[in-house]
């Protein structure tokens, strides 16, 4: 198991999800979880899991599209614990779809909002703290309609290509300051909302399935795992790259 005993690790959007799964991993590997989102109802339920296997854990609320409280909980962060080593931003969402010209303004804003602004202010409240740390390493969670077109979702792809674009740059800004900033793409993971979509569009989902040369689609675990490998000294090398885990669907 990845080894990260000892170190702060922020697990922004860890209420549900791949976010909940990898605060989890994170406690289980021996990390001190800060498990933070909108919901900190759910956040405390994912803490006091951890606790409960024999990990450290606590929940913050946060709202990651207001600049006032990512501060805040960076604030939190630093006076509670002093130092940050480790970051998983997992927030996003999907919001709609239509095609370019049928998409209203509001809701592009609200997706680059949501999807990669969100992911800028929290880069820019942790560097500090992080960077006084003696470094650290930064997860950034795209998807891989960062790294292909996605026709009727130009407005989420836009936001996961742009996310990448600022984590390259990130990557080459910090790593003077031994902080390394890392990118997943994850494709079709089952999720709690993956399985509302198998249930109610199963000839679509299978249509998806159909396109994963092996055959099938990606467990939570198999995030959690990469995640918290990235945010380890294992892979105190890798900087700057995005990873797909997708069963090979955009190779």
């Amino acid at each position: 198991m990845t080894d990260l005993s000892g170190k702060v690790c922020l697990i922004a959007g860890a209420s549900s999800g791949m976010g909940r799964r990898t605060a989890i991993h994170a406690g289980a590997c021996g990390a001190i979880v800060i498990c933070a989102a909108r919901r900190v109802d759910l956040c405390e339920a994912v803490a006091a899991d951890i606790e409960a296997a024999g990990g450290t854990a606590a929940a913050l609320p946060f709202d990651g599209t207001a600049p006032a409280s990512v501060d805040k909980l960076l604030a939190d962060v630093k006076a509670k614990y002093g130092r940050l080593d480790g970051l998983f931003n997992n927030l996003g969402d999907t919001l709609g779809a239509s095609t370019i010209d049928e998409t209203p303004l509001e809701r592009w804003e609200k997706t680059l909002a949501v999807n990669l602004t969100s992911v800028f202010y929290l880069l820019r409240a942790a560097i500090p703290l992080m960077r006084a740390s003696g470094g650290g390493a930064i997860v950034n969670n795209s998807s891989t309609a960062g790294v292909q077109g996605i026709a009727t979702m130009a407005d989420y792809s836009a936001a996961k290509w742009g996310l990448i674009g600022l984590s390259r740059s990130a990557a080459l800004e910090l790593g003077a300051d031994n902080i390394r900033v890392n990118v997943i793409a994850p494709g079709i993971i089952q999720t709690e909302k993956m399985e509302v979509f198998r249930e109610q569009s199963p000839a679509i989902f299978d249509k998806l399935l159909a396109d994963v040369p092996i055959g099938r689609f990606g467990d939570m675990q198999h995030v959690a795992e990469l995640v918290t490998w990235l945010l380890s000294d294992a892979s105190g090398y890798v900087n700057g790259v995005t990873l797909p885990i997708d069963g090979g669907r955009t190779a």
